[in-house]
């Protein structure tokens, strides 16, 4: 059964007279004859490859065919922009209701923890730092490697194995050897020179 949306729409008297067809004529002729006083679109159309003639969208450079009536901004009105009630959330990318919602489930999780639990809770945050997750994993790998070379430079020394005695005491002969030479060699820049006699001595 046809709806009643599938009838022949009535034409109103008004707009099928002879008044309302001069004055419709009148205003389409202003606006032609203005018409080139009011700036064009200007994107290249795919049909013809000209640039487009048409007026641009209300407050856009380009018309509604070519991305004038594509919305923008913030808000309901925006682009790809999410519209809540009360405006957009200040909070990004999580909302303050978002944040808000964490607080909540965050007091009523310590609400149903027992005592035992609450205070094995409360000590790990008292021995853990807030804060990233990889900055406390590079924190700890940091008082690690400390703690290593505090126990290397803590260590007591060895005993020299005969090997190393032998070469202690070649390395002590050897420096005694070069502080002679050195001063034999001090001993004989002291002494003058002999005087050769010249030619007319």
């Amino acid at each position: 059964m046809p709806g009643t949306n599938d009838r022949p729409r009535q034409p109103h008297p008004w707009s099928s007279s002879a008044e309302f067809r001069a004055i419709a004529n009148a205003a389409l002729r202003r606006f032609n004859s203005e018409r080139h006083l009011h700036p064009i679109c200007g994107a290249t159309a795919k049909s013809t490859g000209e640039p487009c003639r048409q007026m641009p969208a209300k407050g856009r450079t380009r018309c509604k065919l070519h991305g004038g009536a594509t919305p923008r901004g913030d808000g309901p009105a925006g682009w790809h922009t999410p519209g809540f009630p009360a405006g957009l959330p200040t909070g990004k990318p999580r909302s303050d209701a978002y944040k808000a919602w964490k607080r909540r489930e965050k007091r009523a999780r310590l609400a149903a923890m027992t005592p035992e639990k609450l205070a094995r809770h409360e000590d790990w945050h008292r021995t853990h730092k807030a804060g990233d997750a990889a900055q406390r994993a590079h924190a700890r790998r940091n008082r690690d490697a400390r703690r290593w070379l505090d126990t290397i430079m803590n260590e007591p020394p060895l005993s020299p194995t005969p090997a190393q005695i032998e070469l202690n005491e070649l390395r002590a002969k050897l420096h005694a050897h070069i502080a002679r030479l050195d001063a034999e060699g001090a001993a004989d820049a002291d002494e003058e020179p002999p005087t050769t006699p010249g030619l007319f001595d």
